[in-house]
């Protein structure tokens, strides 16, 4: 299965722009949370890699390495 991430920084920043880029790329299933980038808890990261399979696909939007 083809699985998307999102994270967002700030809930001022919208998601919408990278829930559409996903779905382009064919994700069946998203995970999305807004929290800091300097936050090591992302309980739907943690989540999404724990429920996947063997041949799943992560997608992301980008990475921007700061």
């Amino acid at each position: 299965m083809v699985i998307g991430y999102i994270r967002v920084s700030k809930t001022k920043q919208n998601q919408d722009l990278q829930f559409d880029a996903l779905k382009k790329a064919g994700c069946k299933k998203t995970y999305h949370e807004k929290i800091s980038g300097a936050s090591l808890q992302r309980p739907e990261y943690i989540r999404m890699i724990s429920e996947l399979l063997k041949g799943d696909v992560i997608v992301v939007w980008r990475f921007i390495n700061a």
